[in-house]
């Protein structure tokens, strides 16, 4: 892998799948979601900024919020771990996606890394800035914002990079056509006014034969591997238990895997 990394997993078995039939090379989809506003997140940003724009820019309101449920949390773990972070961070488009996209907050970093490694992070990375100079210049419209967001930050940073390596893992070229700057470049003014949903809509009538209405309507599901069961059962994936923050039943599995994956 290089470096750390929590995706890319599911991209390294169907690329070992595609190579053993003996092809070598493939299309890939990468890049529909962000451009045509396939994640939950082109919903949940702008909704998270209209409930905590007002909230957020009180002070010391997110901070106290984020303390009270801190600790409320250690009597009710099954509150979800962002919540805390909600009014702190909820009120811009770079603390919203750094609030849908992180997999620890800032301040629980310290409970599964060093803490002077994690302060030295935190001060060279500056992630609300860092995602904020992804924005610039800034999209007019909500979509186009959390577009940019993804398309520069989840997409470059993780999921291009992950299916470099996992396919190239197997000989396999991943083309990914999506991707290209001259289809962005002719798109994007039409897509930028789009609502959230419309978008993989039209790129599936796009073409000359409209995929078939099965495949338009069915439910939107993620390209996933079993990964939460293999660290419930799996003799070399238990590192995460030695953490209590992690050992609790209600721990999402990526932060379990995250840590395992780092650790290793």
């Amino acid at each position: 892998m290089d470096q750390p990394t929590i995706d890319g997993i599911n991209t390294w078995f169907v690329s070992k799948a595609a190579r053993e039939l003996g092809l070598k090379a493939a299309i890939s989809g990468l890049g529909g979601d962000e451009l045509f506003g396939g994640y939950p997140s082109f919903m949940d940003i702008p909704r998270w900024i209209r409930w905590c724009g007002a909230p957020s820019r009180v002070p010391l309101l997110g901070e106290s919020f984020r303390y009270l449920l801190t600790r409320v949390r250690r009597f009710a773990p099954s509150i979800s771990p962002k919540l805390a972070g909600l009014v702190k961070y909820a009120g811009s488009y770079a603390g919203a996606y750094l609030l849908r996209r992180a997999v620890f907050m800032p301040w629980e970093l310290a409970d599964v890394m060093d803490e002077q490694i994690v302060l030295e992070g935190l001060r060279r990375l500056q992630p609300i800035r860092h995602i904020s100079a992804t924005m610039q210049p800034k999209p007019r419209t909500a979509f186009g914002k959390v577009a940019v967001l993804e398309a520069s930050l989840y997409m470059r940073n993780q999921l291009l990079r992950d299916t470099d390596w996992a396919s190239m893992a197997h000989s396999l070229e991943v083309r990914v056509p999506l991707v290209d700057i001259k289809l962005f470049q002719s798109v994007a003014p039409a897509i930028m006014s789009l609502q959230p949903k419309t978008g993989k809509r039209l790129l599936a009538t796009s073409p000359s034969r409209p995929l078939p209405r099965e495949v338009i309507n069915r439910s939107k599901t993620g390209f996933e591997t079993p990964v939460k069961d293999w660290l419930k059962r799996d003799d070399r994936l238990q590192r995460w238990r030695q953490l209590p923050e992690l050992s609790v039943p209600q721990c999402p599995w990526a932060r379990r895997w995250a840590y395992q994956v780092a650790s290793i």
